[in-house]
């Protein structure tokens, strides 16, 4: 009786295992697909409004040269290179060898493209002939967008740091090994606090890169705020 039961009990538990390995990986995939839509609507509104870059200066020239390119020309390429593989991912019972490759070189371009969006945002500030709602709108879609690829960089590189023993942050959460979500519940508090408290550094790299974390998040907030009070001052 105890050896006909004991294969139902190993393909329970073995099903139970890969049900757990297929949900520990799907929320990094969502992760992707919520983030580079935020990337492709932000990128959308721009390209809408691009008409009323008028100023002359060769700053927002060269950022409007390039965020045309990437729709005109690179969407072609990133969208379904972004966009296929995720779903795919979505779907798959076991997460194939080549899925944590995939997912860094994603992860490394939309970092890329948060940096161009950062400096774009700050050169449209200047651009005084800019639709008034152009910058606006482009902060709405910018901010939960760096948010949350904030906290899957602490994440992933603590993940990373873990497995060689030497974890890079800790984490204001109430368990020794914080989850996915810990990373970005402490990237999100840092809109709501002077300083991002929620998430401490174990090194040197990881303060700093706490601090550069803490810069990108207050020139957001600061390009919000001197763009409503522009849009207020301007209100007849």
């Amino acid at each position: 009786m105890t050896t006909s039961q004991e294969p139902h009990h190993r393909n329970a538990t073995n099903s139970h295992s890969i049900d757990r390995s297929t949900s520990a990986y799907r929320w990094e995939i969502g992760f992707f697909l919520c983030a580079s839509t935020l990337l492709v609507i932000q990128v959308l509104l721009f390209y809408h409004d691009i008409n009323s870059l008028a100023n002359g200066r060769v700053a927002v020239a060269v950022y409007a040269a390039v965020e045309s390119f990437v729709v005109r020309r690179l969407a072609y390429l990133t969208m379904p290179a972004i966009y296929i593989p995720l779903f795919c991912l979505l779907f798959c019972a076991r997460p194939p060898a080549w899925m944590r490759l995939y997912l860094d070189n994603v992860g490394g371009y939309i970092i890329f493209r948060m940096i161009t969006q950062l400096i774009g945002l700050n050169i449209l500030l200047f651009d005084f002939t800019t639709s008034r709602f152009l910058l606006i709108t482009q902060l709405i879609f910018f901010l939960p967008y760096t948010l949350l690829l904030w906290g899957w960089i602490y994440w992933r590189l603590d993940s990373f740091a873990r497995l060689r023993g030497r974890p890079q942050f800790r984490l204001d959460c109430d368990r020794e090994i914080p989850r996915p979500v810990d990373y970005f519940v402490a990237s999100f508090s840092s809109v709501f606090s002077a300083s991002i408290s929620a998430i401490k550094g174990n090194s040197a790299r990881a303060r700093v890169l706490i601090i550069i974390h803490g810069i990108v998040i207050y020139d957001v907030m600061v390009l919000t705020l001197s763009r409503a009070l522009a849009l207020v001052q301007s209100r007849p």
